[in-house]
C-alpha cells in the first residue's frame, strides 16, 4: 500500500487475474504436492528396500555361518567315530592274531616259512608270514618295526632289533633311509603283520658291500614285523 503526497494511505492495486488463471494455478499447485508426494513415497519405498536388503543379507550370512559351523561339527563328529571304530577294529584283530612270545634275541637262523613268494620286476622277493590289521603302510608312511636279517649264502645272522632291547626302528618310507629293498618291501604291510624280505644284493648293499659287517654282493634275508603305521 503505497501513501500520497498529502499523506494518505493509498490502496495496492489488486492482482489481476485472467480467465481460468486460478483454476490453473491451483492445478499446477496439485501437480507439485502430487510429484512431492510421489518422490518422498519413493524415497521411502528406497529407504525401506536397503533397509530389508541389508537385513536379508546379515540374516544370510549368519544362516550360512551357522550351516557351515553345523557341517563342521557333523563332520568332525562323523571323523572321530570312523576313528574310534577303526582303533576298536584293529584292536579286534590283533588280539585275534597268531601270538608269539617276544624274543629275546633275534634267531641265529632264519626260521622256516611256508608259502609261496611274491616275486617282483626287480627281484624283490616276500612272504607274508602273518597279515596284519588296519590300514596298509605307503610311501610316505612313518613306520615302525622290529626286525632280524641273516645272509641268504650262509644263513648266519648280521643284525636284529631284538638284540639291542628290541629298540623297534623308526623310518618314512620312500625317503631313502634305509636299502632300497626294505623301502620298498615294507610297503603294504599292516600293523601287526610279519613278513619275509628276500633282498637281492642291487636292493641292498651291492657290489661293494658295507666292511666289515656285509660281504659285496650280498643276497640278504630279512623278517620283519610292522609296530605302528602313522
Amino acid at each position: 500500500m503505497a501513501q500520497t503526497a498529502n499523506g494518505q494511505k493509498k490502496e495496492a492495486p489488486q492482482k489481476q487475474y485472467r480467465p481460468g488463471q486460478r483454476q490453473q494455478e491451483r492445478l499446477q499447485r496439485q501437480v507439485r504436492r502430487r510429484r512431492r508426494q510421489r518422490l518422498w513415497g519413493a524415497s521411502m519405498a528406497a529407504v525401506v528396500l536397503i533397509v530389508v536388503s541389508v537385513a536379508g543379507y546379515i540374516e544370510y550370512q549368519r544362516y550360512t555361518s551357522d550351516r557351515a559351523a553345523a557341517q563342521l561339527a557333523s563332520a568332525n563328529a562323523t571323523a572321530t567315530r570312523v576313528a574310534r571304530n577303526q582303533a576298536t577294529a584293529i584292536a579286534q584283530c590283533l588280539a585275534g592274531l597268531h601270538s608269539t612270545p617276544t624274543p629275546t634275541a633275534g634267531p641265529a637262523k632264519p626260521p622256516a616259512v611256508t608259502g609261496n613268494p611274491v616275486s617282483l620286476s626287480d627281484g624283490l622277493q616276500y612272504i607274508d608270514v602273518q597279515v596284519g590289521c588296519g590300514p596298509a603302510a605307503k610311501t610316505g608312511s612313518n613306520v615302525s618295526v622290529q626286525y632280524t636279517g641273516w645272509f641268504q649264502k650262509t644263513g648266519k645272522k648280521f643284525g636284529s632289533s631284538w638284540d639291542s632291547s628290541a629298540q623297534a626302528i623308526t623310518v618314512v618310507l620312500g625317503q631313502g633311509q634305509v636299502i632300497k629293498g626294505l623301502d620298498e618291501g615294507l610297503v603294504g604291510m599292516k600293523q601287526g603283520g610279519t613278513r619275509r624280505l628276500i633282498i637281492p644284493a642291487a636292493l641292498a648293499y651291492g657290489a661293494a658291500g658295507r666292511p666289515p659287517t656285509i660281504p659285496p654282493d650280498s643276497v640278504l634275508i630279512f623278517d620283519v614285523t610292522m609296530v605302528s603305521i602313522g
